[in-house]
């Protein structure tokens, strides 16, 4: 952990640091003249603008965790409960799914854009990581489905309930760590994406958080390290906050999934 962190914190320190500081012959930990002024920049709209790249990110990514485990929650359930004709070439195409993916299909992708006038705009962006998302969505929620004991449902049944009101009051519950994960991995995953919003997004009102920093790095001229690393900082701090908030949802869940005697 130590390993693991301390450039973390080191980043955080530097931050707080003036240039003069930062660029020390010795550098210490100790911050002699903490100033504000590289998160203000990061912050600033004359600066990288980062507080409407990250509104950009944050809308794409909700977007996509809400869509993937809204259909892996229903497709999921529907593999792992209905046994139809075809359901084994279901699962392959699914499987296949993660396998095209990346540099491959990035050229039809731009052309797909481009003709629906999809291009710098975020539904192409939540459309993309679905393709990416969805499918190991529904994979891992069939598994989780599974592990419910069907007997739950003949008991709801029983009681009067019906399909919809068992999957979402009685099943659901149970399944919650699943749901939580992959929602949080889907999240995660629009997170961190640069090379589809770097093709498909160029301005302001599209492009997220991850390319406005690549552009800073790739600008020319002097480059303000300072601003930089209080990006960094920003930018991980939303990740960060979501882990600390879900944890407890997590750990419910699977204590809701435990089946007592």
């Amino acid at each position: 952990m130590a390993f693991t962190l301390l450039p973390f914190f080191w980043l955080i320190d530097t931050t707080f640091k003036k240039d003069t500081e930062m660029f020390a012959t010795i550098p210490t930990w100790w911050i002699q003249e903490p100033t504000w002024s590289h998160y203000l920049w990061a912050l600033n709209d004359k600066g990288l603008q980062l507080t409407r790249l990250l509104m950009n990110s944050i809308i794409v990514c909700a977007i996509t965790a809400f869509i993937t485990g809204f259909i892996a929650c229903i497709s999921g359930y529907g593999l792992a409960r209905y046994k139809v004709p075809g359901i084994g070439l279901v699962v392959i195409l699914i499987v296949l799914a993660q396998m095209i993916q990346g540099p491959l299909i990035m050229i039809p992708w731009y052309k797909m854009a481009s003709a629906f006038s999809l291009l710098n705009t975020k539904s192409i962006l939540v459309l993309i990581y679905g393709t990416l998302t969805i499918p190991v969505g529904v994979w891992i929620m069939s598994g989780f489905f599974k592990t419910i004991p069907i007997e739950l449902e003949e008991a709801a049944y029983m009681d009067g309930a019906g399909k919809l009101r068992t999957l979402f009051t009685v099943i659901i519950p149970l399944a919650l760590p699943g749901l939580v994960a992959i929602s949080l991995y889907a999240f995660i995953l629009g997170w961190n994406d640069y090379q589809y919003a770097l093709i498909l997004t160029n301005s302001i009102s599209a492009k997220t958080v991850q390319v406005g920093i690549a552009e800073l790095m790739e600008s020319m001229g002097s480059t303000n390290w300072g601003g930089l690393m209080a990006s960094g900082v920003i930018v991980i701090l939303p990740i960060i906050l979501i882990f600390a908030l879900i944890q407890r949802f997590l750990i419910e869940g699977m204590t809701a999934g435990s089946v007592k005697g």
